[in-house]
């Protein structure tokens, strides 16, 4: 193969694995707008070290956490962390135990936890049910 070629080949293949780091490096998937179900009003929004995560998550599973602070009828904080793999978020559902005024769900690569203080229920359905749709599919 003639020298140019294989500087070529090179070239085409470090160009894709550049875009392919990028690609994994992308900002997390956006779950909290400002306003959820036309009653919550996010009060917060930070990137949160994993290391600071209150929940039993392995850490070496987790690639971003993201949490949100709501207020409408009733407080709410929700954790989406985007996971390594979509069966990490399958054994995270599978093992989870329930707590009080908490919910959590997982759609592929996707883990959500909903913790709230004395909300109405059917608005805690709704803010869920639109954190769902937001979520890419499995």
């Amino acid at each position: 193969m003639p020298q140019s070629k294989v500087m070529m080949r090179r070239a085409w293949i470090s160009i894709a694995f550049v875009l392919g780091a990028c690609r994994e490096s992308a900002p997390p998937l956006d779950l909290f707008p400002q306003t959820v179900a036309n009653v919550w009003l996010r009060t917060a929004l930070r990137d949160t070290p994993v290391s600071e995560s209150p929940d039993p998550v392995p850490r070496t599973a987790v690639k971003s956490l993201r949490t949100a602070a709501y207020e409408g009828p009733g407080k709410l904080e929700a954790r989406a962390y985007e996971l390594d793999s979509a069966t990490a978020g399958v054994t995270l559902a599978q093992r989870w135990q329930p707590s009080a005024d908490t919910i959590f769900f997982s759609r592929g690569r996707y883990f959500l936890v909903i913790k709230w203080q004395s909300a109405d229920r059917k608005a805690l359905q709704e803010f869920v049910r639109e954190l769902q749709k937001r979520l890419p599919p499995a």
